[in-house]
Formats: structure tokens, C-alpha cells, sequence
């Protein structure tokens, strides 16, 4: 099977939603960082990508260093390598569905812009995907702007882009609409949020991967001040920090990041009931 393979490593989260009938697993993926050059890259393109080859071959070791996590040749591969293993993971398991949480590309070059879209159409699957800091707020076919959702028995996931530590207006609304429904949902972003109660657990982060109550930006406090009070809002998965992590943003609301996909990690969540 290929979860035996020695590239991957795992993490089992529990989301834990009163009402929802049955188990319901789902695959997450985060920083995947695709480079990726064609018959179309251009010399000047075919450079960039070698220097970011370079560039990850060093730092995801200097990550997972950091967080302690594994790194060794296995996942000595490419991004690309990277991400079509954690693809055929999930067609493998057949979670209900895969939750992508930003810097799937590791820029919007060219290349990456053409194979994304073909490859996420040929997934054998379901999946849900919101874009990170190294890309933009579009790509037709794997992520677009709005509150996008998944709904399930009890539960719903909503995916939005905060890879600017803020979210917009019109998303903003559009959260509020939906939490006015009451149906539970668990929010899919890229970047975590610090709060008053996990303040103390977050201290180590880099201050650059989060944003905070105290944020000068009025949406990123509304949002978060969203999170945290209204009781529709369960949990919160995400990722850029390239490094896992299982917290709370507030009493019995799970904050889950997830570390670098192209090193290998894969976070297994279930969302069951009591």
C-alpha cells in the first residue's frame, strides 16, 4: 500500500461535532509548493525553477528541523514528486473528501497554472482547495473567491482566503450568513490566528505566519473575534506555518496546522459526533 511508503508521515486529528451521525475522514493537504516547467516554460521560467528547487531542497529540511519532524531521503523529491504521491495517497484512501489549505503552487508561474487545473480535474474524488501567500486570489477550476462549502451530515466545511492575514468584506458577510443557518462548520483557510486563549501555545511561531486580535486591519479582528463567539463555528484547519500543530483557539474549538505537504505530511481528520 502506498501508506507504507517512507515519504509520508501522518497525524490523527478528531473533530468532535454534538448531532453528527457516523465517522467522516478526510485527507489534509497544505504547502505543497508545486514548481513545475513544460514545452511551453520559457529559459527565463526554467531558471526560476531551478532556483526554487534549490531554494525548498534546503528549507523544507530546515522546517521540519525546527518542528522536529521527520526529514530524510524519502522526502528527498521534488515538489512535484511530492504532490502527485500525496494525490495518489488520497485516491488510495478515499477519504470523503481532500482539503487543500494554500501555497499549493509555490508561485503563479506559468507552467503551474497549466498543470494544476488539469491534474485537480483528473483527481478520482472529492476535494476543496483555497489559495496561500505565494499565490493569487483565483486559479479557474481548483480555487476561486467567495465562501465556498461542503456540507455533510451535522457539519459543513467552509473554505476562504485569509493568505493576506485578513479576509475580505464580502466573506466576512457571507460567514456570518451561513453561521445564521445553524449548521455547524468547520472553516478551511491558510493562515492561523492567534487568540487571547492560545496566545501562550503560539508564542514559539513566527509572528510572520498568523495575525492576531490586536491586527490593525479591522476584517482579521472581526473575523476572528467571528470564530471565537458564535457557537456555528467548530474548528478551524489551516496551514503555512510548515509545521503541525493541534491547539485551541477557544475552549473545545480545535485550530489544526498542518505541516509542509511537500515533505511528506498528511493530516488525517475525522468529525464524528459524541
Amino acid at each position: 500500500m502506498l501508506k507504507d511508503d517512507k515519504f509520508f508521515w501522518f497525524k490523527e486529528n478528531r473533530i468532535v461535532i454534538p448531532g453528527v451521525k457516523g465517522e467522516h475522514l478526510f485527507y489534509h493537504l497544505t504547502d505543497s509548493h508545486v514548481d513545475v516547467v513544460d514545452e511551453l516554460s520559457t529559459e527565463e521560467e526554467r531558471e526560476k525553477f531551478d532556483y526554487q528547487a534549490e531554494l525548498w531542497a534546503k528549507y523544507k529540511k530546515v522546517f521540519a528541523d525546527k518542528n522536529g519532524e521527520p526529514y530524510g531521503e524519502p522526502q528527498m523529491i521534488t515538489t512535484l514528486e511530492a504532490f502527485e504521491k500525496q494525490l495518489a495517497l488520497a485516491e488510495e484512501m478515499q477519504p470523503e473528501a481532500l482539503l487543500m489549505t494554500g501555497d499549493n503552487l509555490d508561485n503563479m508561474h506559468p507552467a503551474g497554472e497549466r498543470y494544476l487545473p488539469k491534474r485537480m480535474a483528473a483527481y478520482k474524488g472529492t476535494f476543496i482547495c483555497v489559495p496561500g501567500n505565494h499565490e493569487d486570489p483565483v486559479l479557474e477550476g481548483v480555487w476561486d473567491t467567495g465562501v465556498r462549502t461542503l456540507d455533510y451530515d451535522g457539519f459543513r466545511f467552509a473554505a476562504l482566503d485569509d493568505s493576506r492575514l485578513t479576509v475580505s468584506s464580502e466573506d466576512l458577510a457571507a460567514l456570518k450568513a451561513l453561521c445564521d443557518e445553524g449548521i455547524p462548520i468547520i472553516i478551511l483557510c491558510h493562515a492561523p490566528f492567534q487568540t487571547a486563549y492560545n496566545k501562550e501555545t503560539m508564542k514559539d511561531l513566527d509572528p510572520y505566519f498568523y495575525f492576531t486580535e490586536e491586527s490593525e486591519d479591522e476584517n482579521a479582528r472581526a473575523f476572528i473575534d467571528l470564530c471565537v463567539t458564535n457557537d456555528m463555528i467548530k474548528a478551524v484547519i489551516c496551514g503555512h506555518v510548515h509545521g503541525y500543530h493541534s491547539l485551541e483557539f477557544a475552549p473545545g474549538k480545535p485550530l489544526i496546522i498542518g505541516s509542509q505537504g511537500h515533505a511528506g505530511a498528511v493530516d488525517l481528520v475525522t468529525v464524528a459526533g459524541e
